[in-house]
Formats: structure tokens, sequence, C-alpha cells
């Protein structure tokens, strides 16, 4: 059915003369369409829509607005579960239906690390203080992090509108699970990529977090950003390991090294994560989680890790080092919640 437009918009180029066939170009729709409503205003005089004839709805507005209101208080309700707790007499697609016409889709929800109101507010008091800084700052910042690959696991969906997807309620808290997983060290400047390196199967220790800093880190930074800089910047997140009195006394031997206030469970403040995010997609478009094989993991992981090397890798880290204003003006506008990074 056209708009009640765009039939108006037929009688009046009809009046002016027009054909048929130059109202279907003019108006982009087929020429069976005019003829049909120009037919019907010479017979009727009127543009009005016949009455339709067919089964009647099965919901009335007031279900309709108890699917809405359902998911609005649970945004992982089941269109079963609707069903059965308003004692709907419907399909369940006729609710899928029902929450499609408010615009509401199912989704993957969101994972994001959960935050309370000091972390959130530490996230504001980080983001108004580096909020200012011209690019040039962030291109001498170095963006290390750790990553745990786990095998895949399920997902549970839930419905919202578009443009939503990082409200509170629409993300999932990416708690641990204790299952296996690959643990990985890397570092990136905007001048391209760092050392990856595997952590190992053992635990995380200071010690071990030193001996990837000498051993590594150091020998990648003096290679990558030759000559070795008298003075850079360098942000890591909040876990024990980073905060260690044996890590702490490290870096203090190392006064060009200065470590900025990362605020706690903020990786969106992080641009590495945006790697993490691409092998990890990588990772799965290859099936790495259908069977766990740790030295397959590795390698695939150090083989997405090289492929950043060189002028393609370098415009990549430009690129995630260029949204770090944009990044902290998120938080700002989120009032220090999740943000779309």
């Amino acid at each position: 059915m056209i708009s009640e437009a765009t039939r108006g918009s037929i009688v009046s180029l009809h009046r002016l003369h027009y054909t048929n066939a130059q109202i279907a170009r003019e108006l982009r729709i087929a020429k069976p369409t005019v003829m049909r409503w120009v037919e019907r205003y010479k017979l009727e005089g009127n543009l009005e829509a016949r009455p339709r004839t067919g089964r009647p709805r099965c919901t009335t507005t007031q279900d309709d607005q108890n699917i809405k209101s359902s998911i609005k208080n649970d945004p992982s309700s089941t269109s079963l579960n609707i069903k059965e707790d308003h004692n709907l007499r419907c399909t369940t697609q006729t609710v899928r239906n029902r929450l499609h016409s408010f615009n509401l889709h199912a989704r993957k929800p969101a994972k994001k690390p959960y935050l309370t109101e000091p972390n959130m507010e530490k996230r504001m008091e980080y983001s108004l203080n580096y909020s200012d800084k011209p690019a040039s700052f962030w291109e001498n910042v170095i963006f290390l992090d750790e990553k745990t690959f786990y095998d895949t696991s399920k997902a549970t969906n839930v419905w919202r509108q578009p443009g939503t997807r990082y409200e509170a309620q629409h993300v999932v808290s990416d708690g641990r699970s204790g299952r296996i997983g690959v643990a990985l060290f890397g570092w990136m400047h905007s001048s391209g990529v760092g050392e990856l390196v595997d952590i190992g199967p053992g635990k995380f220790t200071g010690e071990r977090y030193i001996d990837i800093l000498e051993n590594a880190f150091l020998p990648s930074v003096r290679i990558l950003l030759y000559p070795y800089p008298e003075e850079f910047f360098l942000v890591q997140d909040n876990s024990p390991i980073h905060n260690c009195k044996l890590v702490k006394d490290w870096f203090s031997t190392h006064p060009e090294i200065k470590v900025l206030p990362h605020p706690p469970r903020s990786p969106d403040l992080n641009p590495i994560e945006h790697l993490w995010a691409a092998m990890e997609r990588r990772s799965k478009e290859k099936d790495l989680g259908s069977r766990y094989n740790r030295a397959s993991v590795v390698k695939r992981a150090l083989d997405f890790w090289e492929s950043l090397r060189g002028r393609h890798g370098q415009f990549v880290t430009q690129k995630m080092v260029e949204s770090m204003p944009r990044r902290l003006n998120c938080v700002l506008e989120a009032g220090g919640s999740y943000t779309k990074y």
C-alpha cells in the first residue's frame, strides 16, 4: 500500500495532464499502481484506502503493551516466557512480530566489565584529566595488556532497539569462568605493534611480568622506537600483578617510563583491546574453540600479530591511538558508564 502523500501526488500530477507513464517515472512507482489510483479518483472522487478483510489481530492493544513492558523490565526475556507470563493466546512468532513492530530485535549482549559507582567516578576523573591532551601526547604512549583466549561458549540474546547495545541492561559482565585458556602479553604504539609473548600455562606472577618486561618488552621498544626515547608514557590496567610492590620497584628503576593512572575496569580506554577483539574474531573463524589445542592457538595468535608488522600495521595502530580523545569523550558523555569501544 502506497502512502497517502504518494496517492495525493498521483492525483496532482494527473490534474497537470501528466500521463500515467510520466507519473510512474516521476514518483518511481509501478505504472499499474498509478492507473489504479487515477481510476479510483475518477470513479469515487477520493483516495481513502478501503477497509481490509482478513483475520483479526490475536493480541489486543493491552497485550502489545504487556509484551513491550516485559522486554523493558527484562531484555533477556524470550518470546515463550512472555507468552506464558501474560497467558497470550498467540504463537511465539506473533510475540516476536509485536516486538519487531516496536523496533526491538534480538541481539547478542555486549560483554563489558561490571562497573560500580566508584569505578565510574574514577573513569570520569581520568577522562576529565586527559580529554584535553593533544594527539601528539597519545602518539608517545605505549599501550600494553594481557589477554586470555578461552574456548567458545554459548551466549544469550537480549531484545533491544538499534543504538542501545551499550546501555547497562543490555550488557553482560565478563566474569571469569574457570575454563582453560591461553594467556598472551602484547603492546602497541602509534608506530606499530611490539612483541607478543606467550605468558605460559602457569600462574602469572610479578616475577613473570618483570621477566617479560625485561626480556621482551624493553628490547622490542628499543627496536620499534629507535632511538630509545628519554621519556614515554605507558598504559596498563589495574591488575594486582601490575600493582604489586615487586613490579612498582622495577618501574622505579626505569624513570623514563611514566605509567598513567589508568582507571579500573576500563578496557575501552586501552585501544589495544581492538587488536585482541580482531584476534578473537580470527580465532572463531578458524574454529579454535572447537577443540582446545594450546600450541595451535598460540601459533595462530602469533601469525595474526605478525601480519600487523610493516606499514599496514602502523596504519592500524595509528588509527587506534587517534581514537583516544573520542574514547575519553564517550566516557564523559556516558557519565562514566559503558561506551561503544
